[in-house]
């Protein structure tokens, strides 16, 4: 830009936005008078994230670009001619959050931080609307964070997740190809025994044995390995003297045939349909095995899929007759990867708890922060036994939820600020510090309360909600609504 495009702002330069329409002329030439022009080129800086804030702008031309620059999930905030951005009146930022760049030639007015107060006072209609934008703004990061949050735990829980979906869907698979492989062995014998003529009592025998196999379950669950041993090798040489083969002795084992059942077909049946019909039996007890195999993989992707589904509460308006302990005991599903190694879950239930009318998505994004930051807890704590215990409890006037963990405690000195936006007591890259803040402002939106209690060896959240009444809802006009209950109405 040239120099004289980035000369000192006139009234009428300002008037023309919409933004200083609606004050007078003197307050436009106090404006005037006390802004300094500054000019970018595309691609440049206007502010570094973590930079102290200690000047308001107003966009003249061009456009600045704000965000949050760790933040994978965080949204672009575009400010073009006649938009405010930095300190606004009133405003406690102190560092910026993200980092602000002109996208292409941009040219800004800039005023002190320290000139706010004086601003209000002379030009009283801008001030109000910058106090409007500042409520918007302020709306805004606070959506952009929610959304943030929710992504943060859904990684956490995608991971073990993918984990627990990829093992039954992965036995299915290796399941149905065994299958395939096996119906054809089974269709091979079977065609090459139908010129065979058989003797009514053998198809007799041989009906029977088929029907002895009639579920997957081993017939030696019972017996210890080496009675087991010794039952296959017994099998395996009586097979070696009639000839068939001896290495279905472990599958004619595993399927409950004895010598005592298959000893009157050697004298009925040739040794060649013997060993066909030999090979059939360990067929039929492979399919029905694999079958309930299937079976069982799907029926735990059909429960992961539920549990999921149960969680985000898809299909549902946010609104909806919640049941609490479910909402816990879905939670912890998402969980099981992570839980089933080595810490105990403890539930006690009081099994009376009430349908609450509430968002049940948010309900189980506290859930979810609470059991994230227990299991988080117990991992620097690697002596000693990790257990997680949460109780429900049905109290005159609410429902009380207390999630406890056996880790290390929290220290006294810090309990103070754990609901703190952006304080954090993980790594860096492992926590944002707003897993407890937008548990604490989901908790006042249903108009409930939580309370922390901490010492060595047990760390014990109380999140208490309202059997009455409740507000739903993430937004700040949420809080205005209430849902009475029928005793009320």
């Amino acid at each position: 830009m040239s120099d004289s495009s980035c000369a000192r702002p006139t009234s009428d330069d300002l008037a023309r936005f919409e933004l200083f329409a609606d004050d007078d002329r003197a307050a436009l030439e106090w404006l005037a008078n006390h802004f300094e022009i500054r000019c970018y080129e595309g691609g440049e800086i206007l502010v570094e994230e973590g930079a102290p804030v200690t000047e308001f702008f107003v966009v003249l031309e061009g456009e600045v670009h704000f965000r949050l620059v760790g933040d994978p999930y965080s949204q672009v905030f575009v400010r073009g001619p006649g938009h405010p951005g930095g300190i606004l009146p009133f405003s406690r930022m102190k560092v910026a959050k993200g980092r602000a760049m002109a996208v292409r030639p941009t040219r800004i007015a800039v005023m002190p931080a320290s000139e706010l107060r004086e601003l209000v006072y002379r030009a009283p209609n801008l001030g109000q609307k910058l106090v409007s934008e500042m409520t918007d703004r302020t709306r805004e990061t606070t959506r952009m964070v929610e959304r943030t949050e929710k992504m943060l735990a859904l990684g956490k829980l995608s991971a073990g997740l993918a984990h627990e979906l990829n093992n039954p869907a992965s036995a299915a698979v290796r399941s149905s190809a065994r299958l395939g492989e096996t119906l054809m062995r089974r269709r091979r014998d079977a065609i090459a025994m139908r010129g065979e003529v058989i003797p009514p009592e053998a198809q007799t025998i041989m009906a029977a044995l088929g029907e002895s196999i009639f579920e997957c379950a081993p017939a030696t669950k019972n017996l210890d390995a080496l009675e087991r041993a010794d039952l296959e090798s017994d099998l395996a040489d009586w097979l070696e003297q009639q000839n068939a083969p001896s290495e279905l002795a472990g599958d004619l084992v595993e399927a409950g045939i004895t010598v005592k059942q298959l000893a009157p077909l050697t004298t009925m049946i040739s040794q060649e349909t013997f060993s066909r019909g030999l090979r059939i039996l360990v067929c039929d007890h492979q399919i029905l095995c694999l079958t309930r195999e299937i079976e069982e993989a799907a029926r735990r992707i059909s429960d992961l899929v539920q549990a999921v589904k149960s969680y985000s509460y898809m299909d549902q308006t946010p609104l909806s007759e919640v049941d609490v302990e479910q909402g816990i005991d879905v939670t912890l599903r998402m969980f099981q990867h992570h839980l089933k190694h080595g810490i105990r879950v403890e539930r006690k239930f009081a099994g009376n708890l009430p349908k609450m009318p509430a968002n049940g998505s948010e309900l189980n994004q506290i859930w979810t922060n609470l059991i994230d930051n227990a299991i988080s807890a117990m991992a620097k704590t690697p002596n000693g036994e990790k257990a997680i215990e949460i109780r429900t409890v049905l109290e005159p006037e609410y429902l009380l939820v207390e999630i406890a963990d056996s880790g290390a405690g929290i220290p006294p000195d810090i309990q103070g600020r754990i609901f703190d936006p952006f304080f954090t007591t993980k790594p860096v890259g492992e926590g944002t510090g707003l897993g407890l803040d937008i548990v604490q402002r989901i908790i006042r939106n249903h108009q409930g309360s939580i309370r922390l209690e901490s010492r060595p060896g047990r760390t014990a959240f109380q999140v208490r909600l309202p059997r009455v009444h409740v507000v739903v809802g993430s937004q700040a006009e949420a809080a205005e609504r209430r849902i009475e209950s029928p005793k009320n109405t």
